[in-house]
């Protein structure tokens, strides 16, 4: 049997038969991991169709390119590099760079928090989206009083204001950028510059003699590395905000999740690996099912960014040419909002969109009549979900079978929400072996970013030849703009 004939079998059914005709079709399918659950029992497949997709994983010697991610393999082969990110986490390194960093981070961490209230940290995509991802997820666990404020986006009306309302004696300024010559990054970060004294900042980077160059005390600069991913940097010190909030100990605790999830994913058979498993599902959904977009929707508001954290992620890793679909569009938010918003397209909607559901059993705070509400709402909309609804008022009908994965945990600790990073970080692995494309390179994001450059130099010279008629005409009207609104204030 094919997984094209398993298709056209389905076809025929649909997820509420299935659970009629298996009553341990739960128990089938259903793992628990580092006491991460992961319930894809509403999944429209069946464990033929699972072994069906292990073959494929087979086929492209999976178990070879996972050992390959750990031992320190070129596996992003246009930038002839490995991907070591795994290395930052293990508690047994030998890297004594990554030691050295470790140690460099709980010293700093130490001074300033005495030293400083408040903390700017500039940075984009991953440098940005994963730090700010997890100290907004384990803000119960902040044992500084130090306050963080995340800028990436160059909106001015972002960033005056807040330098307006910050004491400079007391703030620290924090630059994520691995090749320090990001644009967006270092704008921000000229505008901080002259509002700071360069010994309040600090500079996270892998090109350490851009980062003097620029104006950071060289103690003050956190080593970075080439085959660490942007997307992939949140063990870095790129996480030195999430230290500077829970505290080193925290942070470790952070690193080790992670770890587990390493483990478990280089080491367990296909059928009981996690993030294989995961991935085979993202598989079935995009490339037979021609599900093409992914709903990630936690229940718990820590976690609202976990939404973006993965578009990034995902589509910046996978989002690539090759002779089949690959990663989905990302897209989702808190668990209850949606309920009020979009899931109402998810219901009765023309589309199928796959859902990511992630629930907590319990939170750190004695309000049990609301955690009782948050996790019955998530276990009900992927009840609803599944089953539908047939009346005989036409307008009232939902046609159910929509597939959802369910993850849930005892509650949100630091080495809860390493597993679960982790676990999406291996599943865009595997799926990007079994589409046979690069997930650690990002040569899209460059095109762009060569493009903008252009861009501020045709505005400093107007010189518009050899443009397009689009970008032209924009850019003498953003000058039009600019005219009148200058004439107006005058």
């Amino acid at each position: 049997m094919s997984l094209l004939s398993q298709k056209e079998e389905l076809s025929n059914t649909n997820l509420e038969q299935l659970f009629a005709n298996d009553k341990h079709r739960f128990a089938n399918m259903h793992m628990q991991v580092n006491g991460l659950l992961m319930d894809y029992s509403k999944q429209l497949l069946t464990t033929d169709t699972i072994k069906l997709l292990i073959d494929e994983a087979n086929k492209v010697a999976l178990k070879g390119k996972i050992a390959d991610l750990f031992s320190g393999a070129i596996v992003n082969h246009t930038e002839q590099r490995p991907a070591l990110h795994t290395e930052l986490r293990n508690p047994e390194t030998n890297n004594q760079s990554i030691l050295r960093v470790l140690d460099q981070m709980e010293s700093f961490v130490i001074k300033a928090v005495n030293q400083y209230t408040d903390v700017i940290v500039l940075g984009i995509g991953g440098s940005d989206l994963g730090p700010h991802l997890v100290c907004e997820a384990l803000s119960n666990y902040a044992v500084n009083t130090i306050k963080l404020h995340f800028v990436a986006n160059v909106d001015p009306d972002t960033l005056a204001p807040l330098l307006q309302q910050l004491d400079p004696k007391k703030t620290l300024c924090i630059i994520n950028s691995k090749t320090f010559t990001t644009i967006e990054t270092l704008t921000n970060a000229k505008y901080v510059r002259e509002w700071l004294k360069n010994d309040q900042l600090v500079g996270v980077t892998a090109n350490k003699d851009a980062a003097i160059t620029w104006g950071i005390q060289p103690d003050n600069i956190f080593e970075f590395w080439d085959w660490v991913g942007g997307r992939f940097s949140v063990w870095s010190a790129v996480g030195l905000p999430i230290a500077l909030s829970i505290g080193m100990d925290n942070f470790r605790r952070f690193l080790s999740g992670a770890h587990a999830m390493d483990k478990h994913f280089n080491t367990a058979s296909f059928a009981e690996n996690m993030p294989v498993l995961m991935a085979l599902l993202g598989i079935w959904n995009i490339n037979y099912l021609n599900h093409k977009t992914l709903a990630i929707i936690p229940y718990a508001d820590g976690l609202q960014l976990l939404a973006p954290y993965l578009q990034q992620l995902e589509m910046e890793s996978n989002g690539k040419a090759s002779n089949q679909q690959t990663a989905p569009i990302i897209w989702g938010g808190v668990g209850c909002n949606a309920q009020h918003a979009y899931m109402q397209l998810l219901h009765q909607g023309t589309q199928v969109v796959p859902i990511d559901f992630l629930v907590a059993a319990k939170s750190s705070n004695d309000m049990q009549e609301l955690q009782d509400l948050l996790v019955a709402s998530c276990i009900g909309q992927s009840q609803a979900l599944m089953q539908g609804r047939s009346t005989f008022e036409e307008y009232k009908n939902c046609p159910g079978n929509r597939p959802s994965t369910t993850l849930m945990f005892a509650e949100m600790t630091p080495e809860i929400l390493g597993n679960i990073i982790a676990l999406y970080e291996h599943k865009v692995y595997v799926q990007g072996i079994l589409w046979g494309i690069e997930s650690f390179d990002q040569w899209g994001v460059q095109l762009g970013k060569e493009l903008i450059k252009s861009t501020l130099q045709v505005m400093q010279t107007d010189d518009y030849a050899e443009l397009d008629s689009s970008t032209v005409g924009l850019l003498k009207s953003y000058k039009d703009f600019l005219s009148v609104s200058d004439a107006t204030k005058s």
